[in-house]
C-alpha cells in the first residue's frame, strides 16, 4: 500500500500544475505546444545520472520511449482542451477515462483481482460524483474529441510504461524513457514558425520581474514532481488502480476554484446547488470506500 500516499501526493502537486496551466494558456500562453517544449527541456534534467544508470534491454527501451510520446502527445492535446474548455469539465473528463480504459486494460489482461475491481469503480463513480455539475451545458465538440483522444493516450503510455517496469528498475526505465525527448525537441525548433514562438515567448516573458515567470516555473516544477511520483507509483501498482485515485485531485481542484473563482469568475466557475453538493458529498464517501476496499487488497 506505500503506492497510495505517493499517488495522493502526486495528484495533489498535479492539481497545482493543471490550475497554473489553465491560468497561462487564458492569459499568457497561447499556443500548448510551447508547453510541451518547455515540460521536455525540464525532464532531460535527469539526463545527468545517466551514465549512473544501468542500460535497460532493447524492448524495455522501446516500451519507455512509446510510453514518453504518447504522453507527450496526450499532455499536447489536454493543453488544447484546456485552452478551449472548461477546467472543471476537462481535467475530470480527462482523469475519468484514463482509468476506464487503463481498467479494460487490466481486465483483458488479468493483471487486478476482482476486489481491486470494485475498488476502481467506486473510486471512478466517486469522481464522476464529485464533478456531475460540469458535464451540463454547452460541451464544444473538438473539446470532448481533445479530452477524449488525450485520456486514451494518458492510458496507453502507462500502460506501456507498467509493461517496462515489470522487466527493468524504477530509475532504469524512467531515465531512459526521457531520451527521446532531445529528437523531438530539435524537430519542434527546427520549425521556423513554432521558432519564432519560442523565440518571442523568450523575449516577452522569460524577465525574472514578470510574475509569469514564477508561475509558469511553479507549475512546471508541480508537474514534474507529480509525473515523476505517479510514475513511481504505477512501478509499485496497476495504472487501473493509480490512475482511479484521481477522484482525490479533483478535491483539491474544487478548494482551488472556489478560492481563484473570486479574483478569476471568468477562467474558474464553480457551480453551487442543493443536487450539485449532494452529489459532492455522495461522490467522497464513494471515494471512501473505495480506499477501504483497496486498503483490503
Amino acid at each position: 500500500m506505500i503506492y497510495l500516499p505517493i499517488a495522493i501526493v502526486s495528484f495533489f502537486l498535479n492539481s497545482v500544475a493543471v490550475t497554473v496551466d489553465k491560468l497561462l494558456l487564458t492569459k499568457t500562453i497561447r499556443d500548448p505546444l510551447l508547453y510541451v517544449f518547455y515540460f521536455s527541456l525540464v525532464s532531460l534534467l535527469v539526463l545527468l545520472i545517466f551514465p549512473f544508470i544501468q542500460v535497460p534491454t532493447t524492448n524495455v527501451l522501446v516500451l519507455a520511449s512509446l510510453s514518453t510520446l504518447f504522453w507527450t502527445l496526450a499532455a499536447y492535446l489536454m493543453f488544447k482542451a484546456l485552452q478551449i474548455g472548461l477546467l472543471q469539465r476537462v481535467i475530470p473528463v480527462i482523469g475519468t477515462l484514463t482509468p476506464l480504459f487503463l481498467l479494460i486494460f487490466a481486465r483483458r489482461e488479468h493483471s487486478i483481482s476482482p476486489s481491486q475491481t470494485w475498488a476502481v469503480i467506486f473510486l471512478l463513480s466517486g469522481l464522476i460524483l464529485l464533478n456531475l455539475g460540469y458535464f451540463k451545458g454547452r460541451i464544444k465538440i473538438n473539446e470532448l474529441i481533445l479530452s477524449i483522444l488525450s485520456a486514451l493516450f494518458f492510458a496507453v503510455s502507462y500502460f506501456l510504461l507498467r509493461l517496462a517496469f515489470l522487466e527493468e528498475s524504477f530509475l532504469s526505465v524512467f531515465v531512459y524513457s526521457r531520451p527521446i525527448l532531445i529528437p523531438l525537441g530539435i524537430i519542434l525548433f527546427l520549425i521556423p514558425q513554432f521558432r519564432r514562438k519560442i523565440l518571442q515567448f523568450q523575449k516577452n516573458n522569460l524577465k525574472i520581474q514578470n510574475p509569469a515567470v514564477w508561475l509558469f516555473a511553479a507549475g512546471q516544477i508541480s508537474a514534474a514532481a507529480s509525473e515523476l511520483l505517479l510514475i513511481f507509483a504505477i512501478s509499485l501498482a496497476s495504472p487501473a488502480i493509480v490512475n482511479s485515485l484521481q477522484g482525490i485531485k479533483y478535491i483539491f481542484l474544487m478548494i482551488f476554484s472556489l478560492v481563484l473563482g473570486k479574483k478569476y469568475p471568468e477562467i474558474f466557475v464553480e457551480k453551487t446547488s442543493l443536487m450539485i453538493t449532494l452529489a459532492k458529498f455522495l461522490g467522497i464517501v464513494s471515494i471512501i470506500i473505495g480506499l477501504y476496499l483497496l486498503s483490503l487488497t
